[in-house]
């Protein structure tokens, strides 16, 4: 008795979004074309998240609430609801160390463009309030949401077409989702003192994964900064988070890098934070607790 076997085709396709590049590899038993087209609308969804959510887009809807919700309460999208709902969540629950108001800290630093009003410095996670699908400000706050819209779009992505697939991944400059994911590794950039970087093979523990690296920019520059402190942080590992969803997983490796005391917090979402130093050593952050 013969047995047929089903042969899958396999698309992987590039594409500049987020701010940096989206990968996006399929497997099916569709032919090309039809693969193709998933990988559009894979793009497409991914595309308008980024149209929803960025900072440096001054007709983004993010950008929307950072001009308005000091003046007067400011309806917003369900995508926008979920998000700042989660950050919002994550800042009470980390005590502010978590906070999508670090922007001015951002801007002042040249990482962030300056088009938006002064914020007020007082201002932080707790003068946001959503209420009935509408945002408001007490305080003038600017928001950036660069910790954790870029998982949100790779989850939009996946959600929308894993039922049409055999296996999809989406992969946005490292925030990364895979549908088929046990047995699976992914590659990790790790960097040492001198600047040199290196790909280390981690397995996979959960179906997502985001990491976050302090590489110094020109010797002393930081591109993560601490909410409360309003200081660079400096340490140079490379710390990743497996996750559920990769807006979890991005969210929570910068909870991870600002402060590994918060081990509790990121295992209470069934997470799991390591990091890499510079010989591309692997350390589990919570049997370092």
């Amino acid at each position: 008795m013969l047995t047929m076997q089903s042969v899958n085709n396999h698309v992987k396709r590039c594409k500049p979004l987020l701010g940096t590049y989206v990968e996006v590899s399929v497997s099916s038993e569709n032919d090309d074309n039809t693969l193709f087209d998933i990988t559009d609308d894979v793009f497409s969804e991914i595309h308008r998240i980024e149209n929803l959510m960025s900072f440096r887009n001054p007709d983004s809807e993010l950008s929307y609430i950072n001009r308005e919700a000091y003046r007067h309460p400011c309806p917003i999208s369900r995508d926008m609801e979920e998000v700042l709902t989660t950050a919002l969540n994550l800042s009470k629950e980390t005590n502010g160390v978590y906070d999508v108001s670090i922007a001015p800290s951002l801007v002042r630093n040249g990482l962030l463009p300056d088009h938006f009003p002064v914020a007020d410095e007082r201002a932080n996670w707790q003068d946001v309030s959503i209420v009935d699908g509408s945002i408001s400000f007490r305080r003038k706050v600017l928001l950036d949401l660069g910790g954790i819209a870029k998982g949100y779009a790779v989850d939009r992505a996946l959600c929308l077409m894993e039922n049409q697939v055999e296996n999809i991944t989406v992969n946005a400059g490292g925030d990364l989702r895979m549908k088929e994911w046990s047995g699976e590794s992914v590659g990790i950039k790790a960097s040492n003192s001198k600047g040199l970087k290196s790909i280390v093979s981690v397995p996979m523990h959960q179906a997502a994964v985001a990491t976050s690296a302090n590489y110094y920019m020109d010797g002393n520059a930081s591109s993560i900064f601490h909410p409360l402190t309003k200081q660079p942080v400096k340490d140079k590992r490379s710390i990743s988070v497996f996750a559920p969803s990769c807006m979890l997983a991005d969210a929570l490796t910068k909870v991870a890098s600002l402060d590994i005391s918060l081990m509790p917090v990121i295992n209470s979402y069934k997470a799991k934070a390591v990091s890499l130093d510079g010989k591309g050593n692997i350390q589990d952050l919570c049997e370092a607790m």
